[in-house]
C-alpha cells in the first residue's frame, strides 16, 4: 500500500485492474455496469430536452440493458436523440475520470448523485431501475459520509473507469450488430428506420466518435505506466 501511495500511476492501474475484475463478478458486476446504462439513457433524455422533445420514461434493466422512451417533433430531432446515447456516455465517463484523477472526487459524487436523483424523480419508473437508483444513491452518500480520502478516490475512479470500459465494450457490440443483425441493433435500428441510412453506417459513425472521445480521455487523463517506481 505504501508503494501505491507514493506512485499514483500504479494506484490508478491497480484500480483499473480491480474494476475490470469487479465487472466480471456475477450480480455485483452487472450492478456497477449499470452506471453506464444510466449515463447512456440519460444522454437520450438530455438530447430530447435540448431538442424541445419529451421524455416519457426510462427503464434500467437488471441485465444492464436500458430504454429511453421519448417524443420528438421531427425526424432530425429524433435522429439527434437516438444518436446521443453512446457519445454522451463516453464524454461523461471521460469527465468523471478527469475529475477523479484531479482528486476532485467530491464533484464526481455530486454529479452522479444529481443524475441518479433526477432520473429517480422524473424518468425511471420500472422496479429494478428504482431499486438500483435508490441503492446506488445510498452507496454514494455512504462513501461521502465515511469521509476517507483514499476510499473516496478509489470509489470515484473505479466507477468512472467501469463506465468508460463499459462504453467501449457496448460500442463494440453495436458495431458488430450493425453489420450482422441490423434489425436487432437497438439505437442503430432506430436510426436506420428514421433516416433510411443502413445501420452499419450509423455503427461506424458512432464508433468513430466514441473512439475519439475515449482516445482523448486516455491520452489526457491516464498516467504513463512507464513512470519509475519511487
Amino acid at each position: 500500500m505504501e508503494v501505491l501511495n507514493h506512485n499514483p500511476h500504479l494506484l490508478f492501474y491497480a484500480i483499473l485492474a480491480g474494476a475490470v475484475v469487479l465487472i466480471r463478478i456475477p450480480l455485483i458486476g452487472k450492478y456497477f455496469r449499470s452506471v453506464n446504462t444510466l449515463l447512456h439513457e440519460s444522454g437520450h433524455a438530455v438530447a430530447a430536452i435540448l431538442s424541445s422533445g419529451e421524455v416519457i420514461h426510462i427503464e434500467l434493466g437488471s441485465d444492464t440493458s436500458g430504454s429511453a422512451y421519448t417524443k420528438s417533433g421531427s425526424k432530425l430531432k429524433a435522429l439527434f436523440v437516438s444518436f446521443s446515447g453512446y457519445p454522451f456516455a463516453a464524454a461523461f465517463s471521460g469527465l468523471l475520470i478527469a475529475l477523479s484523477v484531479g482528486h476532485q472526487y467530491i464533484w464526481v459524487f455530486y454529479i452522479l448523485l444529481t443524475v441518479a436523483l433526477l432520473n429517480l424523480a422524473f424518468f425511471v419508473r420500472n422496479t429494478y431501475g428504482l431499486a438500483w437508483l435508490f441503492t446506488f444513491s445510498g452507496l454514494i452518500l455512504f462513501v461521502f459520509w465515511v469521509g476517507n480520502n483514499m476510499l473516496s478516490y478509489v470509489f470515484a475512479l473505479a466507477v468512472s473507469l467501469i463506465s468508460l470500459s463499459e462504453t467501449v465494450f457496448s460500442t463494440l457490440i453495436i458495431l458488430y450488430l450493425g453489420f450482422s443483425q441490423p434489425r436487432k441493433a437497438g439505437d442503430l435500428t432506430n436510426l436506420a428506420k428514421i433516416s433510411g441510412i443502413p445501420a452499419a453506417i450509423w455503427a461506424l459513425l458512432i464508433t468513430f466518435l466514441v473512439t475519439i472521445l475515449v482516445y482523448y480521455t486516455i491520452t489526457h487523463y491516464f498516467p504513463s505506466p512507464l513512470q519509475p517506481i519511487v
